[in-house]
């Protein structure tokens, strides 16, 4: 199964954008990582999502979504087959 990471940056107010599926099942091997204003979101139609840890406690308000390392990012990245980031 093919990995795809999309890496969200842009804050919640903004149309989630039109390359990502619109939904997405549990072993669909598709994960989301939110950076700089994009943990500020509060839902999103995925299985796994994720919060860079830096970013979370930068005064972005309260978080719903696991956090992940720097390093654990980059393996994330490295891990993928598709990275997009938007």
């Amino acid at each position: 199964m093919k990995k795809t990471l999309y890496i969200l940056k842009d804050a919640p107010n903004q149309e989630v954008p039109s390359l990502m599926p619109s939904q997405s099942g549990s072993g669909d091997g598709i994960s989301v990582v939110l950076i700089q204003d994009g943990v500020k979101h509060k839902a999103l139609p995925f299985a796994r999502v994720f919060a860079l840890s830096d970013d979370t406690v930068a005064g972005k308000g309260a978080v719903v979504f696991p956090p992940v390392s720097y390093a654990e990012f980059l393996k994330m990245i490295f891990d993928a087959d598709t990275v997009a980031v938007l």
